[in-house]
This record gives C-alpha cells, structure tokens and sequence, in this order.
C-alpha cells in the first residue's frame, strides 16, 4: 500500500494539472469576449495513394482542414481563430506532389467569405498573383476553386506575400548598422514573444515620433508600406539627415507577433481584436506599447506624430476630424494635401474619424497627447511598386513639415516667446487627460 501512494500522488498531481490547463483555456475564451472554435490548425496531410502532400507546418501557415474529394480535387478549410471577427481570411500552406500534375483545391471558408486571391512562390520570397482564370469564386464567396501546377518542388499558396516574423526581424537588423539605430525589446506576447522596437534618430532630441505595425495578423500591405517608410526616413539623404538629427523615431513593426504566426485572421492568441484594446490595456502586447510611449513622453519630451499601419480594401488615412485640434496644428490636412499635390495621379483618400468611441490606438494617442495621430491604411491590392513610391514620398513630405514646425519653434525662441508654439486651447468637444 505504501509503494503505491507515491504513484497514486503523483497520478493526481497529472490530473489537476490538466484539468488546470482546460479551466485556463476556458477562461480565455471568456475574457476575450468571443466564441471560440477550433481555429487553424499547422499540419501536415499526407495522402500517399496520390503521392500529394499539404503542408502547413511553417511560420504564418494556416489550414485548418484538408481532405482528398476524388481526381485529382482537394478541399483545404479555412476557419477563423475565434468569433465574432473581421472578414479576412488568412490562408498559407506548401503543396508537392511526387510527380509533376494538374490538381484542383477548393477553398472552403467558415466563418468569412473570399476576399484575397492568392499568391503563389517556389521559394517563400517572390510571389506571383494567381489568374482569374486558375481562380474562380461561387457567388456568395464562401468558396474558391483554384487549379495549381504542382511537382516535387514545394508550391506555396498564401493569400498575401508571407510578411512574417522573421522577416519582419531581419528588415529591423538591417537598420542597426546605422551608428543611431538600436533593437531593443520593450514586452512580450503571451506566448512569450518579444515585441521589438526598433529606434534610430538623435537620442538627446526632446522630439519623437512613433510608428506602429501588424496589430492585424494579414494585413500585409501595411508591412509594407511601413517598411519603405521607415526605410526613407532612415535613409542618407539630406532631408533625412537634418530629419535624423532633430527627432527621435521609434518603431514596433510588429505588435502582434503570435497572431501572425499562428496565421490569424484578426487577433491575438488571446482572441483580441489589439486595436480595439487601446482602453483597457488587458494584453501584454498593447500594455508594453502602451508604456514604452508614456516612457518616451517623459523621457524623450513631445511626442509630434503617431502613424499606424493598417491594410484594408483601398488606401486610405483615418485622421482626427478637421475641427479637432492637434499639434502640430492642421498636421493631417496638409500632410494629406502636400502628398496629393506631390502624386496628382494618386487619389489620397482621407476620413476624419473619432471611431466612434472604439477604443482604438489613434484615438487613445490623441486623448492622452493631443497630437495628430493617424491610421495609415494600404488596399489589399495595391501595387506593391506603387506603395513604395508613395509610402517614400509620404515619408519625405512629412518630415519637411515637422522640420518646418520646428523651424517656427526657433523663430519664436529668438522672439523670448515660449520655445513651443502658445499652448492649444482644446474645445470643450475634445476630451484631453494626460495618462497618469
């Protein structure tokens, strides 16, 4: 009887443990105020009586079924993380086949419709734009048949470019051989990932500017768009130069890293949509951001702008309403009128939004600051020649107006007014509270 109650104890010790971990998975659920489902699974299907293979194993893969319907035809499901949820439905996975062959996929989606055509890539880096003529979607777009090439070499289907985690790291990387550029990690998901802040620029400046990524798991093109306009305001030209010397910049290029390899369609791995958690604060991934800005505000002094890149069906900017006011003063319409002026073929799409209340990272920054704050959306088509150009030359345009504000500021100094500007008298329609 003796031998046995080390066994016994220890047998209980594995129950409670495991009846532990399911009450923790349902608590999740609950806080996260959506209903969960199964969600993507990364697997690998092998179906050797037709020497194919589906894998989606890798970093961002996200199938969350697939099965042999029969000649040659495949059906791969596309399932959300958890609902209720934004209509973008991830999809990645590789695909070989022992010898060279035509096959069918359809596309199953539950809990979404259609809404990218897919890419492919024999190597995970260029990604060719599948036809519409290898891509047909039934009417209600709960289903896309595509016809693929496939053969020894894996094939990979993805429903954007793969903008994952590790290339997100390596761009940051490449930044640090600047003498002025430091990665550093500022919190971590809860999967115990870091979130990362690159940060370059004149480090005694009492002037920053802070730029945000990847709260949504696909959105891509405002991966992007980021990079190149980062990349502009890194660079060794003579705007970016004087750029360089009188601003601090600090980048989170990727805020949520478990989402994006996990391959979700819109949250985190807590079920959380982040950029409607700029209120509460409750995950670890919008809290660390959060601070490290409060951190700055003190530290580094003004904060003069705060961009977030965002993807969705066409490009546009989400600023404060032209009778908000903001500092710098009127920062959004002239950006947005001097980036029409410079593209005149280009139609800059604006909306002056307070989103209504949702609790959202522009309008937490311009509550807490007062300063412009503005989501930069990209279109999920947009040509990927076109962001860059117009990302680098939003990028230029902005760093001559805050390079002007400045210029004002010293112009008042020299008149023994106040080193800034007179202070912003805030109607009694805008809300301003520092955050304690």
């Amino acid at each position: 009887m003796r031998t046995g109650q080390p066994i016994e104890k220890h047998r209980r010790r594995q129950v409670n443990a495991a009846v532990l971990a399911v009450l923790m998975l349902l608590l999740l659920g609950t806080f996260s105020g959506a209903k969960q489902t199964s969600g993507q699974a990364q697997r690998v299907f092998h179906f050797q009586s037709e020497g194919v293979v589906f894998r989606a194993d890798f970093s961002a893969a996200a199938v969350a079924d697939c099965s042999f319907l029969g000649a040659s035809e495949y059906r791969v499901v596309i399932r959300p993380e958890n609902e209720p949820i934004n209509n973008s439905p991830w999809y990645a996975f590789q695909v070989t086949s022992e010898q060279p062959r035509a096959i069918t996929v359809r596309l199953a989606y539950e809990g979404g419709t259609h809404r990218y055509r897919p890419k492919t890539s024999t190597n995970g880096r260029d990604w060719t734009l599948l036809s519409e003529d290898a891509c047909r979607v039934d009417r209600k777009g709960c289903e896309a048949v595509l016809r693929l090439q496939v053969g020894p070499q894996s094939l990979w289907v993805a429903a954007q470019e793969l903008v994952a985690g590790e290339t997100l790291a390596q761009w940051m990387d490449s930044h640090t051989q600047l003498p002025s550029a430091v990665k550093r990690e500022i919190g971590r998901s809860l999967q115990n990932r870091p979130i990362d802040l690159l940060e370059f620029g004149n480090r005694d400046s009492r002037r920053f500017v802070f730029i945000l990524g990847r709260q949504h798991p696909p959105e891509v093109t405002g991966s992007l768009g980021l990079m190149q306009f980062v990349d502009t305001l890194a660079g060794d030209s003579e705007l970016a130069a004087r750029f360089q010397r009188e601003f601090f910049v600090c980048v989170v290029p990727l805020a949520n890293p478990d989402g994006v390899e996990a391959g979700h369609w819109r949250h985190n791995l807590g079920g959380v949509d982040l950029n409607r958690d700029w209120q509460g604060f409750r995950q670890p991934e919008t809290k660390a951001i959060r601070d490290k800005i409060l951190r700055l505000s003190q530290e580094q002094g003004r904060l003069y702008l705060f961009l977030d890149f965002h993807s969705t069906n066409q490009d546009i900017f989400y600023t404060q309403p032209d009778d908000a006011v903001t500092f710098p003063r009127d920062f959004a319409r002239n950006w947005l009128d001097a980036i029409q002026a410079r593209f005149p073929d280009y139609r800059v799409r604006r909306e002056g939004t307070s989103h209504g209340g949702k609790p959202t990272s522009m309008r937490w920054v311009y509550r807490t600051f007062g300063v412009a704050a503005i989501t930069y959306e990209w279109g999920d088509k947009t040509e990927r020649d076109r962001i860059a150009k117009i990302a680098s030359g939003a990028a230029e345009e902005m760093m001559r107006l805050v390079l002007d504000e400045v210029a004002l500021e010293r112009v008042s100094a020299t008149r023994n007014q106040s080193r800034l500007r007179p202070p912003i008298r805030y109607s009694s329609s805008v809300f301003y509270a520092r955050a304690k």
